[in-house]
């Protein structure tokens, strides 16, 4: 792995890094679940910026509608039809090429000039396999000095070997998928994103409706007055509930209170015990 790759990788979990530290900070804010945040944050962003990446990265020959496409022109279109069928004494690897440069312009007149180039290569010893530039770029780094004789053979010896088939698990098929079922396992579920937190500032309304609305709370004439002390109990993320404490002031005196923040379809509502 040269240098040109390892940068934007390192950039890639740079960002993934900074993303989960940001959701996690707001998710710890929010009093959310911070692990599940993180780890969405760390690959979900990534991932989109990986499959933005090879997909910039994609040749037009290369997509799955021009494939399509060359099907259909391959066997009806005169002029390719018969610019394959040429070609095709040369291998599929010709064909191929033939496909690719054809992608990239798509004008009628340039296949004369891809066929001649592409039999120009064959005839220059080319077997568009990537060994051919390979091998000239060696010979250059060789010519230079930059290569001594030792690796550059090496390395030639090491080019002329018949290259494995590529595996089944190499390329973006399943590796998309995979980063998509992350995304899923490790996306937060349960508790929406404006579920109260055990704030005073959040909850005060939900336990004043709660104290004043009770049973006994107009026959005693209860007001809530002030919410302080405010301190988390539990937290249950797949009901959604929270258990929340805090010290009440009411117009009857100071009172050490519990309540329960749950939700009913798309209402939140306390219940209080203790006042």
């Amino acid at each position: 792995m040269n240098e040109s790759t390892d940068s934007p990788l390192a950039w890639i979990i740079l960002i993934g890094v900074v993303a989960a530290f940001a959701a996690w900070d707001l998710a710890k804010r929010k009093g959310l679940n911070k692990r599940s945040w993180a780890a969405t944050c760390f690959f979900f962003a990534p991932a989109l910026i990986a499959l933005a990446f090879t997909k910039s990265q994609q040749r037009p020959g290369e997509t799955e509608a021009f494939r399509t496409r060359w099907t259909s022109l391959a066997a009806y279109d005169p002029e390719i039809k018969a610019a394959v069928e040429r070609i095709s004494a040369l291998g599929p690897a010709a064909v191929d090429q033939f496909r690719m440069a054809y992608a990239d312009v798509q004008t009628k007149e340039s296949v004369p000039l891809i066929v001649a180039d592409i039999e120009a290569r064959w005839a220059a010893g080319d077997r568009f396999d990537g060994c051919h530039e390979q091998s000239e770029r060696l010979a250059e780094l060789h010519r230079r000095g930059v290569l001594n004789d030792a690796d550059y053979e090496d390395q030639k010896r090491r080019l002329m070997k018949p290259r494995q088939p590529k595996s089944r698990w190499s390329g973006w098929w399943w590796k998309a998928p995979a980063l998509l079922f992350l995304i899923f396992l490790f996306w937060p579920r349960g508790t929406p994103a404006g579920f109260p937190i055990c704030e005073a500032s959040t909850t005060r309304e939900l336990v004043r409706r709660a104290i004043e609305n009770g049973e006994d709370a107009k026959v005693r004439n209860t007001r809530l007055l002030a919410l302080d002390e405010v301190r988390e109990l539990s937290h249950d993320p797949k009901i959604p509930q929270r258990y929340c404490a805090g010290l009440a002031a009411l117009n009857s005196g100071d009172q050490r209170i519990v309540w329960r923040l749950f939700q009913r379809g798309n209402n939140l509502f306390a219940e209080v015990s203790g006042s």
